[in-house]
């Protein structure tokens, strides 16, 4: 899929507010990255012109992406941008239209996407806590039980993410996740033995191998915590509820 986020095209327009600050246009972007894989995206605006090759197209295409939003925060920002003048439209009553429609496709995608892959994409460890926020929204919603891989290695997220993602698993979140990889991100200690606490808890049933190469932490304690006395103890109570 592309997405248009370029300039607008040199000449008269009668809409001359640009894509970005257009209200239908903010709203299909943020659908449109919800559960797409990393190369399944493009943005205009990240390719050169130059690009003769698909491979191409896409490695340039998607480094523009945003982290998926939960419902309420994606209202609030599209309200606070039409207040501020930022984001129009061309009937201010559509506002709580197209929250509702993001809403619906929120839920929709989250209950029947199977593989999220957000390898990557650039994003740091604040946007790393929005990804594992509206995940959290997701799962509360009663979505992310057909999930069986989430892939957001390549990325720069920290031990901020790591924590939110080890407390979202807590939750009960993805039960039948059965591959999970972090690496190249920038997760230290701190968030290995959060994720592995998780584990130990009974978090992630069917997953039996976590990818954490590349990142500054070791990766002891996860492999320990999926091996450990304690871990097969809570998920046979899990199983036995």
């Amino acid at each position: 899929m592309l997405l248009v986020d370029t300039e607008l095209p040199a000449g008269a327009h009668t809409n001359t507010q640009p894509y970005a600050g257009r209200g239908w246009c903010v709203m299909e972007g943020n659908a449109s990255g919800l559960v797409k894989d990393d190369l399944a995206l493009i943005s205009l605006k990240g390719l050169t012109g130059e690009e003769t090759r698909l491979a191409e197209v896409r490695g340039n295409g998607k480094a523009a992406r945003a982290p998926p939003v939960a419902p309420a925060p994606f209202a609030s920002t599209l309200e606070a941008g039409v207040d501020s003048g930022a984001t129009t439209f061309t009937n201010r009553g559509d506002v709580p239209v197209v929250a509702k429609i993001y809403g619906w496709a929120f839920a929709a995608e989250m209950a029947a996407v199977v593989a999220l892959s957000y390898i990557g994409l650039g994003w740091d460890d604040a946007q790393g806590r929005t990804v594992c926020e509206a995940l959290r929204v997701a799962h509360a919603g009663g979505g992310l039980r057909k999930v069986e891989v989430l892939d957001l290695g390549g990325n720069q997220m920290g031990d901020g993410a790591a924590a939110a993602l080890a407390a979202l698993l807590e939750e009960g979140a993805m039960p039948n996740l059965k591959g999970l990889s972090l690496i190249s991100n920038r997760i230290g200690d701190d968030g290995v033995a959060a994720l592995a606490s998780a584990l130990r808890g009974g978090a992630l049933p069917a997953c039996t191998t976590i990818f954490l190469g590349g990142d500054p932490g070791s990766t002891a304690p996860v492999d320990e915590a999926l091996a450990s006395p304690e871990r097969a103890v809570a998920l046979a109570e899990r199983q036995a509820e």
